[in-house]
């Protein structure tokens, strides 16, 4: 017989399995068709209670339904099953794309800025070799351009130095997004792939496991229950054998008082 313990074992990892799987498929589900959210969750969360009834159901009637019945609805929980793994997919691929969308806009925010740096620079570049092009005994005229330039050079100059500090917090952001998908990174780069790729490979082990888990810990904790319930074969009631026992010796114990 089963212990009593591992009943409640049971019961807790199919619920708390069940109940994290189908919040994540309705999550996801609701962010893949986000024209209907109200709608797709309560569709996701009747179809996931159905699925995990309809495998506790199959699991104790299997043998008395009849076989095109049998076979539709596992093949009802097989597709159920599907629609809540795509549902988990949804929800862990927004939540990295999330983080990855942030990390690449911050990146193509440092790269516009530093081409706009590259650009105040060379027009510095530019103006300054110009005032070099003047002969040397010109010098009132290289003074005067000078002057005319002047002004230009240090409103490109301001304009670095405000460009530098937009990069740094930006490169600051950049670091902190980093902390969110770092292991990742870290993923990606001891097995030498790209982060998506990585982070594809994840998704599916736990789309793979955590619905069929589910089911299969619905199914473990109903046979558990069943075999609660069922007495196993050749055990006698306790109270029936203190009972069988203790009438005898009190007919012995009269017998006996009876000789003497």
């Amino acid at each position: 017989m089963v212990s009593l313990w591992l009943v409640i074992g049971l019961i807790i990892a199919a619920t708390s399995v069940s109940i994290l799987g189908a919040g994540f498929s309705v999550v996801g589900l609701s962010a893949l068709f986000s024209g209907a959210v109200l709608a797709v969750a309560a569709m996701a969360i009747s179809l996931e209670f159905a699925k995990f009834v309809l495998a506790a159901y199959l699991h104790q009637r299997w043998s008395h339904l009849r076989v095109i019945f049998r076979y539709y609805l596992t093949s009802a929980v097989v597709v159920l099953s599907v629609i809540t793994s795509m549902g988990i997919f949804g929800f862990l691929s927004d939540a990295y794309q999330s983080a990855s969308t942030v990390l690449e806009a911050e990146t193509i925010k440092v790269d516009t800025l530093k081409t706009q740096k590259a650009n105040a620079l060379n027009e510095i570049s530019r103006l300054n070799k110009s005032i070099d092009e003047i002969p040397v005994n010109r010098i009132s005229k290289r003074i005067a351009a000078r002057s005319a330039i002047e002004p230009s050079i240090n409103q490109l100059t301001k304009q670095n130095e405000q460009l530098d500090l937009q990069i740094s917090t930006a490169n600051l952001h950049i670091l902190e997004v980093k902390k969110k998908v770092g292991p990742l990174i870290y993923i990606a780069r001891t097995f030498q792939m790209d982060i998506d790729s990585v982070v594809k490979y994840l998704i599916l082990i736990f789309v793979f496991v955590f619905d069929p888990l589910a089911i299969c810990l619905v199914i473990a904790t109903s046979e558990a229950l069943i075999s609660r319930r069922k007495r196993p074969e050749g055990q006698v009631d306790a109270s029936v054998v203190a009972t069988d026992q203790v009438i005898p010796m009190r007919f012995a114990d009269e017998k006996d008082q009876t000789a003497v």
